[in-house]
């Protein structure tokens, strides 16, 4: 009291007057609350020993029994109960991770042909295209259509490995990402493109599907992000660069990410008598990860009648 300058008499019995008012007010506070709220919590005990007798009790023709009441057989007669927070639950139920992200927010395969016709199989992967003296042409990636400066994002968790023209593919942006990620991303896909004329495949007959890392690898980009670098570590999902028409595809009326799923950052082709489907080698069909999406015709049909337009 003195260290509050209380000194008189008067005033300390005033202040320890006060205290004590203020002390039966917290045990008053303390009573109501035990009424109001913890009693009613302890209400188990009772229901517990309440079934118990309950079970033990013999149901004879002059005993109604109310078949609408459970018999919670399994409660604790000592008044305790047992919670377990969700997360500890978590390994308990086989939850299957998600780590593909599409490349594009609406991945649907190109429906025109760079010569303008509605051959819808055109961007599919494999031997789907015939060179003008009617010889089969391969295909080494799937088109997704995507008007210029659509936005790309990252499939996989990975390491951006290269950003450069490559002649006809255009400017290629290259991820590498683990092997284990890729295989675990593999969807249901089945081949819509059979027939000897326009005939899609699972992969080349050289593609190792148990391999360490693997490179997707992202053609005819205007431009990737700006702030990205050679090295950056990124995530599935991370915007990587925007779709264009970069390389043999400048002007053509199906703008599109053409994506390739492959063992190798470049150089993925073999040199035999086979040119065609040398061009294959090394690489897999994307279609069996993108998950494609229906394709929207008057979409694709007014942005082809725009950039013709525009060419005029």
């Amino acid at each position: 009291m003195i260290e509050h300058n209380i000194t008189k008499p008067n005033e300390r019995e005033y202040a320890f007057e006060k205290l004590d008012e203020a002390h039966e007010n917290v045990k008053s506070n303390w009573q109501i609350e035990k009424e109001q709220r913890i009693k009613p919590s302890l209400w188990w005990k009772k229901v517990a020993e309440a079934q118990v007798t309950n079970n033990n009790q013999t149901t004879n023709a002059n005993t109604p029994n109310n078949s609408n009441t459970p018999k919670l057989t399994n409660l604790s007669s000592n008044g305790k109960a047992w919670f377990i927070h969700p997360v500890a639950m978590i390994g308990y139920f086989p939850v299957k991770v998600k780590l593909w992200h599409e490349p594009l927010e609406y991945p649907q395969r190109t429906y025109f042909s760079s010569n303008q016709l509605e051959f819808y199989w055109n961007g599919a992967f494999g031997m789907v295209r015939t060179n003008a003296d009617n010889t089969k042409k391969a295909h080494t990636g799937l088109d997704i259509f995507a008007d210029i400066n659509t936005p790309c994002y990252a499939c996989l968790d990975g390491k951006i490995v290269q950003y450069k023209a490559e002649g006809g593919y255009g400017n290629v942006l290259v991820i590498k990402v683990k092997g284990d990620d890729l295989r675990a991303s593999r969807n249901e896909y089945t081949l819509e493109f059979t027939t000897e004329d326009k005939k899609e495949i699972v992969q080349a007959d050289n593609f190792d599907i148990n391999r360490e890392y693997f490179y997707l690898r992202y053609c005819h980009l205007s431009n990737k992000r700006a702030d990205l670098n050679i090295g950056d570590e990124i995530k599935a999902g991370d915007l990587i660069g925007y779709t264009g028409d970069t390389g043999n595809a400048k002007g053509f009326c199906n703008p599109h990410l053409h994506l390739e799923i492959a063992m190798n950052q470049t150089g993925n082709r073999t040199y035999t008598s086979d040119k065609e489907k040398d061009r294959l080698a090394f690489k897999i069909n994307p279609a069996f990860f993108v998950n494609l999406q229906s394709i929207d015709q008057d979409l694709q049909k007014k942005v082809k009648a725009r950039r013709l337009k525009k060419k005029e």
